[in-house]
């Protein structure tokens, strides 16, 4: 049994999807404390490792009555097992600090508006809200009060959980072979420097929530209705309070009683005046009557009381879902982790079988002890997995986004700092993105009376510290008719110029739903009341009664065409016993009056930025929800597209069932419309039928919203016919819809060829975004300015945003800056990051090969490395060369590829093994040269421990210390994504500073005692040091010819597909 999920604006980007009653078996649970103690707690870690496991182990299906815990799964199949909570006898379970409650059959998050009063009754059951009979602690205990309250974990905690995560139990298995090998010192440096990188790992986890507690934290105080006063984070739902000026608010919630004007900066990043009206009724759109967490109340009504209703508190509020996504990001890419895995597991198979040959031809016959055979084999895993790698790997993309901090790109996500490295698409939004925020007034047509009238008075401005404030665009509207406005002694405005005055007495304001305002206004010379009303043009063509003059039609595609942002501009005339109908009444059967135009410019960098992208031959398309022409123009203007009037705009018209085809080709722009038959279920096919051939033309192409939703709207029914388990109604499904491997193959191509989105809405960006990575297998970066871009940042690879409000939380990068030449830095930074693990990975695992080689050929004469020959080359030589690694920087330039990091590839694998052969070439040759020229040392028998000085261990030694640097020479790779080898300067310092002392180690008698090397030409024959440099030098040399040639016939770069 399980149960479905009415999802709610409330969830966010973390929405359930099914929910499954469990209940603790005691009998596993009893089966699991056996296994575990059987296995020294060995299965106990495994199930604290796979949730997966654990779940489906311990716990078994019920019903609702007799269930414990709740086993829930997201949108994107996550699965967690959440604890029932029974209230009032009503049964909840949290979920990432979000409540929900089980309700006529289903779950759905707690919402005090929905919970209360039912949708179909909300405009007559306002009284439910403002009465509850629920008490204020029972409301506390459902929907918590309006702390947000970011989770910080303890350090003992987080020492538990990491410290028996499959890494450390990885260290402490080398420790303890370490420790039996008698390396007793070497195994207290490793797990001390393992412990001292999980405390900094905490400290520096623990700042960066400290710091969002900061940014979450609402300190003030709080006046209810009924005069006692509490601080603001104890508001909980339903508690009614008085709304002051300068009051940041704590909690969403719905305006009762007065006018407010507050500053929504925090939530979209524009710092513009906004009004909030007292709501009269609940409908489904009460966003103009709401006051959001966060946002800061600049004036209130003087002429009566200013009272406001807590409908969502903490995480349910908006602010809180922005905070619950940054603490739970979704699950990054694992591909790379992945193949390294398998890499390593086939590597160390090779090592095994290596290990095992060299067992049966020469170990055996030496009378090695059991023991140390039985610990070499089990020491191959920990010179295969070096525990050391994630450590490493973390600081790389820690590096990164300081480096990008100091171009003022803030980042919130290490590891989208690699994964940007990957970007093949990037989305642009456009007013404030691609172009700036501003606007400018530019005209009005035609130029009558009545255009004027409703500029003048179709808009929310207010005055606040004697200065007149509002939308930018209102603004400039309301100075392009050089009318007086007064606020003196009225609930709204009075405007006035030489022949006229209006009163405004109602103002709608503006929905993107809906797409236009309108006001209700009183003119006070001839008594008479107007609506006017503002808004998208085709919006208001559509509802038009009068027939639309040919000369405004020609007008509004030449504007639109030169990519000025136009306004539609309509009236309606109004009796006194109408001014107080509805607004869906009112806003009906209206005059469509003309248009009112205002340009909005590019950056200036724009068209520099766009065009170094598309010579990276990087995808790029725009989404935007203004006008498709407007649109398409700015597409032309930033050189996304070369020639604006070679471009097809295809919309969808869903009151006639028409597909409108607007051809820019034509020397006057025309549009044509085709209509589907009508017949049940050919809608779909129709379209794909009719857009399959649009889109053999060879043009640009451009889209609307319209057209995307029913695009979506099939491509759902598509996915629910494939998941259908009745045959008949799969076939019935099919036959309905037409849908075939052809239709959407359709469907990707005009995807796949639509460089411009227009007239999308924020969830119409989101489900883009989403259709590109999971159809197309795209890798998308999101550029927006703020929060109507925020679901589609979220649901990129990789998101960018403009804005310094609270939404752009949830980006993993933002800039401080106005240009987009962040992207490119981030792009930049992303490939040299990415490069950097690469270089990483290979550099760990490949020295950690040779010594593993090293230790093979000694044990040909029962030696072995000593304990601080094991300290040198595992921390004192490579690990500085691992740190400075990770200081390489970026490119300065975009190409046309990016880093190939699949781990498997020919080249990937060619560079591997072509450095693993030639060091471990060099090894072989000088430890041949060693056994035949020097005397066989003294090896007991049978062998219990083994000998740690003599020739052959400082020649394994000295080649070792060469090597490591060496290595990392050869692996370095500029070129096109990083800057020269010598350009890292601690690096290139550290290098030579370590080959000089090799070097003098080599060739000084005096100087070799600290590593417990002998004097080689002693112990083998005169110039045996220059003999074993040459060697080394000889095959590293021959290596680097090798792995030049290699990059030139097999690159490691991957070129960008379009």
């Amino acid at each position: 049994m399980f149960y479905k999920v009415k999802n709610s604006e409330v969830e966010g980007q973390h929405q359930l999807a099914e929910i499954v009653p469990v209940i603790i078996s005691k009998f596993r649970l009893l089966i699991a404390i056996l296994l575990s103690l059987l296995s020294c707690f060995a299965f106990a870690l495994i199930l604290q490792w796979n949730q997966r496991l654990y779940q489906y182990f311990l716990f078994i299906k019920t019903t609702e009555y007799d269930c414990t815990h709740y086993l829930v799964s997201n949108s994107t199949n996550e699965k967690m097992v959440c604890k029932k909570i029974r209230i009032n006898n009503n049964s909840y379970f949290t979920y990432r600090f979000l409540k929900y409650k089980l309700k006529d059959n289903f779950f759905q998050p707690v919402n005090y508006i929905e919970s209360s009063v039912s949708l179909d009754e909300k405009s007559k059951n306002l009284d439910v809200l403002l009465n509850t009979q629920a008490s204020r602690e029972i409301r506390q205990i459902i929907y918590g009060n309006s702390q947000l309250q970011i989770p910080i974990k303890s350090i003992f905690t987080y020492l538990f959980q990491e410290l028996t995560s499959p890494f450390y139990i990885l260290q402490y298995f080398s420790v303890l072979l370490w420790i039996a090998e008698g390396f007793i010192i070497f195994a207290i440096v490793l797990l001390s420097f393992s412990f001292l990188a999980c405390i900094i790992n905490y400290y520096l986890m623990r700042r960066s929530r400290i710091q969002l507690q900061q940014l979450a934290t609402i300190q003030q105080s709080v006046t209810l209705k009924d005069n006692s006063i509490i601080q603001g984070s104890d508001l909980v739902v339903g508690d009614l309070f008085y709304v002051h000026d300068n009051q940041q608010l704590n909690c969403d919630s719905i305006l009762i009683s007065g006018d407010v004007m507050v500053n929504e900066a925090t939530l979209t990043g524009e710092s513009i005046p906004v009004p909030k009206q007292s709501i009269k009724e609940l409908t489904n759109e009460i966003s103009q009557n709401t006051l959001f967490e966060g946002t800061k109340v600049i004036q209130v009504s003087q002429y009566q009381q200013n009272i406001a209703l807590v409908i969502r508190t903490g995480y349910s509020s908006v602010r809180g879902q922005y905070f619950r996504n940054v603490i739970f990001p979704p699950p990054p890419s694992r591909q790379f982790y992945l193949q390294a895995c398998k890499f390593l597991l086939i590597l160390g198979l090779i090592i095994l079988t290596i290990f095992t040959l060299l067992y049966l031809t020469q170990y055996q016959y030496m009378n090695y002890s059991s023991k140390l055979i039985i610990i070499r084999y089990l020491d191959v895993v920990t010179w295969i997995v070096p525990p050391a790698l994630p450590i490493f790997f973390s600081l790389a993309q820690a590096i990164s986004l300081l480096r990008l901090k100091s171009e003022d790109i803030m980042g919130s996500n290490p590891i989208k700092a690699e994964e940007a490295g990957k970007i093949d698409t990037i989305c642009f939004d456009k007013t404030g993105t691609l172009s700036t925020l501003g606007l400018q007034a530019h005209d009005y047509y035609p130029q009558n009376d009545e255009n004027l009238d409703i500029m003048a008075c179709c808009h929310h401005l207010a005055i606040v510290k004697n200065e007149l404030v509002g939308d930018p665009l209102e603004l400039e509207m309301f100075k392009k008719t050089n009318w007086n406005i007064s606020f003196d002694d009225q609930k709204y405005f009075q405007v006035t110029n030489s022949l006229k005055t209006f009163k405004i007495i109602r103002i709608f304001e503006f929905s993107s739903h809906l797409q236009m305002m309108s006001v209700v206004a009183h003119n006070i010379n001839d008594n008479t009341y107007t609506l006017f009303i503002k808004g998208s043009p085709e919006k208001l063509i559509q509802m038009s009664v009068n027939q639309l003059n040919n000369t405004i039609q020609e007008q509004l595609q030449i504007k639109t065409f030169n990519g000025l942002r136009v306004i539609g501009l309509g009236y309606k005339g109004l009796l006194p016993d109408q001014i107080n109908l509805d607004r869906n009444v009112l806003e009906s059967q209206i005059n469509f009056s003309g248009i009112f135009t205002l340009e909005n410019s590019l950056k200036k960098d724009t068209s520099h930025v766009i065009e170094e992208l598309l010579d990276s031959n990087l995808d790029i398309r725009v989404i935007s929800g203004d006008n498709a022409l407007t649109t398409t123009h700015c597409a032309f203007e930033s050189k996304i597209i070369e020639n604006k009037a070679n471009t097809l705009i295809i919309d969808y018209d869903q009151s006639t069932d028409s597909l409108l085809i607007q051809d820019l080709r034509q020397q006057i722009p025309s549009s044509s419309r085709s209509s589907c038959d009508g017949k049940p279920g050919s809608q779909y096919n129709f379209i794909l039928t009719q857009l399959d051939t649009i889109y053999n033309n060879d043009c640009n192409y451009a889209i609307t919203g319209n057209l995307w939703s029913v695009l979506m709207q099939n491509k759902v029914n598509e996915v629910s016919i494939n998941q259908s388990s009745d045959i008949q109604q799969y076939n019935q499904l099919k036959q309905i819809d037409e849908i075939d491997q052809k239709s959407i193959e359709c469907l990707n191509k005009v995807i796949r060829k639509t460089k411009i989105f227009s007239r999308m809405k924020p969830h119409q960006k989101k489900e883009i975004v989403q259709y590109l990575q999971t159809q197309l297998n795209k890798y998308v970066m999101m550029v927006g300015d703020g929060a109507n871009d925020c679901s589609a940042i979220a649901e990129s690879l990789v998101g960018v945003s403009f804005s310094s409000s609270d939404a752009s939380y949830t980006s993993p990068f933002s800039n401080r800056s106005d240009s987009i030449k962040c992207v490119i830095s981030i792009l930049l930074q992303g490939r040299a990051t990415k490069r950097i693990i690469i270089e990483l990975f290979q550099y760990l695992v490949l020295i950690s090969v040779l010594k593993f080689a090293g230790t093979a050929l000694l044990q040909f004469q029962g030696m072995n490395f000593g304990d601080f020959q094991y300290i040198f080359m595992n921390y004192m030589s490579s690990v500085p060369v691992l740190i400075l690694m990770t200081l390489s920087s970026k490119s300065d330039k975009l190409t046309p590829s990016k880093p190939n990091d699949d781990v498997f590839a020919i080249p990937n694998q060619l560079q591997f093994y072509n450095i693993f052969i030639f060091t471990s070439l060099g090894c072989i040759i000088l430890s041949a040269i060693v056994m035949q020229h020097s005397e066989q040392p003294s090896i007991p028998s049978p062998i219990e421990t083994y000998i740690r000085e003599g020739p052959l261990n400082s020649v394994m030694m000295l080649a070792n210390q060469y090597y490591n640097m060496l290595i990392c020479i050869i692996l370095y790779q500029s070129h096109p994504f990083k800057n020269k080898f010598y350009q890292n300067y601690p690096l290139t310092i550290w290098i030579l500073g370590c080959l000089i002392i090799a070097v003098v180690t080599n060739f000084s008698n005096s100087s070799r005692g600290w590593l417990s090397i002998v004097n080689i030409n002693d112990e083998i024959f005169d110039h045996s040091d220059l003999i074993a440099f040459s060697v080394i030098i000889c095959t590293s040399i021959l290596c680097q010819i090798c792995q030049i040639t290699m990059q030139k016939v097999f690159p490691t770069i991957k070129p960008i597909q379009k």
